[in-house]
């Protein structure tokens, strides 16, 4: 018995001083980018504020004149916007009919179930990735800053923050 602790307790401070490799959450991402080419992979030192929503939501059209502010005011700074719906594309260019003056300006991916199923995966709240717009902040380490769903003001400052800490022109 006291082998086996000793075994054990050797173990457990190998474990919490040896050098662990941490895969981050944009390297999973960029593998599942990787799979289509609408979307090219996010570099290493890259800032990402990624957005999942959908056509026939409402709270995701009317927060998108907001983001595209934001999208410009960060133009040239190590910053991407990525916007994922689980609709085809077809289903977009059907809305953009009905809508010509429609503009998204963030990196448009549509149909890729893996990458959606990996947004709302990240969604702590009640709602388990059953709500949209959801909204992904990641960080130049590639690790996830926050994930929150819904449009609203609140939301749009976050991102605000976000950027404001983290982005730049590196």
């Amino acid at each position: 018995m006291k082998a086996l602790v000793s075994v054990l307790l050797s173990l457990v401070i190998f474990l919490s001083t040896s050098e662990v490799d941490h895969i981050s959450f944009k390297d999973d991402f960029n593998k599942v980018l990787s799979n289509t080419a609408e979307i090219p992979a996010l570099a290493p030192g890259e800032v990402a504020v990624i957005n999942l929503w959908a056509t026939w939501c409402g709270p995701c059209i009317k927060e998108i004149p907001e983001m595209n502010e934001i999208v410009e005011e960060y133009e040239g700074k190590n910053v991407r916007f990525l916007a994922f719906s689980e609709e085809n594309r077809s289903v977009y260019d059907t809305f953009l009919s009905k809508r010509p003056d429609f503009k998204f300006s963030y990196e448009m991916s549509f149909g890729n179930k893996e990458a959606a199923a990996m947004i709302k995966a990240l969604d702590q709240s009640e709602y388990k990735g059953r709500a949209i717009p959801i909204h992904v902040l990641i960080d130049k380490d590639g690790q996830v800053v926050d994930t929150f769903i819904g449009a609203s003001p609140m939301n749009i400052q976050k991102i605000k923050d976000f950027l404001s800490e983290h982005a730049s022109a590196e």
